[in-house]
């Protein structure tokens, strides 16, 4: 198991999860008047939903086997006589009148020992409701899900399994493959204590290739991140207990074994489940709204500063896709770092240090010299962007200036190890050449930066849809160009 405290972290790649269908006795007429326990629920105010749209979340679709247009998936409560596709009625608790939650934007993984709350802005959550929804089929071993039934009901089309591409669902990595004795020889991990003072970890069991998946999981337990301040401690404990106890055996066993080790008091023990979320949780967006999930193999995975693996998510499918930055040999341990990468060494300090442990990668005990080299570099990428950022508004750029920008940032980004930040390095150089009407140069790097994008985050990753804008930018920009030089002739 990975350091005490450290895996609550956040994640690099964030955005709502894709509202689809799959199953039809969940749907509700998105023109039809909510009924009595959809309206006594309705979340933040959400406005009742108009024809081809779903006021809970930002996705309207048809769905693939159905030609209307007009459909939502229905949120379900304690209410509700249908709670289909959820193995169980819907468990509610609403959250005192005088409840707040701090502010979006401010949630966090957890609160943070030590922090200022009252410098923390909050908004009203009195009356919301949180209900355990539990899929106990869900990926072969079970989900449950602590969130208010707007949220649940944006989960409602990822709990098709079908919906898993075979490469994901049937490579030895995924814990959806059969475990027979052949899948289980090609797992590329195994699970075993390594160094001291980090636990459990994973350890490469054969040669993983660069960009080969390491490891293919997905959730076994999620909750809305401001459950934990909305409710007292007694609510949230009949929450968690409801939500451990619909799952099935195994996956109650699974979730348990993240606790060894780690329980240190009575509250600890008294409050197990909420132990665990908050050593092991990853943070995830439903519909724009922050919630944290809980995949037991990826929690094995240790942070370094300079990982070997990088993660993917996929929001339609919860699927999370740990790949190698690099060919990982027999033997290594597999490491993913637990913050944004180019960090200079004091603002990983600090930052490690919030999650309750004090890194020792490589990076951060290496001498003075080396460590005061490394942050110079990263400063100086910093300063690139930046420099880049502003100087194209202004629109004072050259092409001579970007160039010895660009050539000077690709060798610090190599020399640092930071391959990943060329996702948004690359787009900044597509602006800064767009700055000075330099299109094919523009169009080269949005095409990069949308390439790096998608390989690091997937199709669906928000910062693609970014890019995509871009092109729109560079098409106007040139049109524009045209039309002036046709007027001057």
């Amino acid at each position: 198991m990975a350091d005490s405290h450290s895996r609550t972290r956040p994640v690099h790649l964030r955005g709502a999860l894709l509202l689809l269908l799959a199953t039809a006795s969940s749907l509700v007429t998105a023109s039809s008047t909510a009924n009595s326990d959809n309206d006594n629920d309705n979340d933040n105010g959400l406005p009742l939903p108009q024809v081809g749209q779903c006021a809970w979340s930002k996705y309207g679709y048809p769905m693939a086997s159905m030609a209307r247009l007009d459909v939502c998936p229905r949120p379900v409560s304690d209410l509700s006589a249908d709670y289909a596709p959820w193995s169980y009625k819907p468990f509610c608790i609403r959250a005192p009148m005088n409840a707040t939650v701090r502010e979006p934007g401010y949630e966090g993984a957890v609160a943070k020992e030590g922090e200022d709350e009252d410098a923390v802005p909050r908004v009203n959550a009195a009356g919301r409701k949180y209900c355990v929804y539990t899929a106990r089929t869900f990926r072969g071993r079970g989900l449950s899900v602590i969130s208010t039934p707007q949220m649940a009901a944006n989960l409602v089309a990822s709990l098709d399994d079908t919906r898993v591409l075979p490469r994901l669902r049937d490579h030895p990595a995924s814990s959806m493959a059969k475990r027979d004795a052949a899948r289980a020889a090609g797992r590329p991990y195994t699970i075993k204590n390594v160094q001291q003072g980090h636990g459990k970890g994973l350890v490469a069991r054969r040669r993983v290739p660069k960009w080969g998946e390491v490891l293919i999981g997905f959730p076994i337990m999620m909750a809305r991140t401001d459950f934990l301040e909305a409710l007292p401690d007694a609510d949230r404990k009949v929450l968690e207990d409801r939500a451990m106890q619909q799952l099935p055996r195994p996956a109650q066993q699974a979730i348990l074994s993240l606790a060894h080790g780690l329980v240190a008091g009575e509250r600890d023990k008294e409050f197990l489940l909420e132990h665990i979320f908050r050593s092991n949780i990853f943070a995830i967006e439903i519909a724009g709204v922050h919630h944290f999930s809980l995949q037991v193999e990826g929690s094995r995975i240790n942070h370094d500063c300079r990982p070997n693996t990088f993660w993917r998510y996929s929001q339609s499918t919860m699927t999370h896709e740990v790949v190698a930055f690099r060919e990982i040999s027999i033997g290594e341990e597999f490491t993913h770092s637990y913050l944004p990468l180019g960090l200079p060494l004091k603002d990983r300090q600090e930052s490690i240090r919030r999650w309750g442990f004090t890194c020792h990668c490589s990076l951060c005990t290496a001498p003075p010299k080396v460590s005061f080299s490394s942050d110079i570099r990263r400063t100086r990428l910093v300063e690139i962007y930046t420099t880049l950022e502003g100087e194209a508004y202004e629109g004072m750029l050259t092409r001579d200036k970007i160039e010895t920008l660009l050539a000077e940032m690709m060798l610090l980004i190599n020399g640092e190890d930071l391959v990943p930040q060329l996702c948004e390095y690359y787009a900044m150089i597509a602006r800064a050449y767009l700055s000075i009407e330099a299109f094919e140069d523009a169009r080269h790097y949005a095409q990069q930066s949308e390439e790096y994008w998608i390989r690091y985050g997937t199709e669906e990753h928000d910062n693609v849809d970014g890019v995509r804008t871009m092109w729109k930018m560079i098409e106007d920009a040139e049109k524009a160009r045209e039309e002036r030089l046709r007027r001057r002739a």
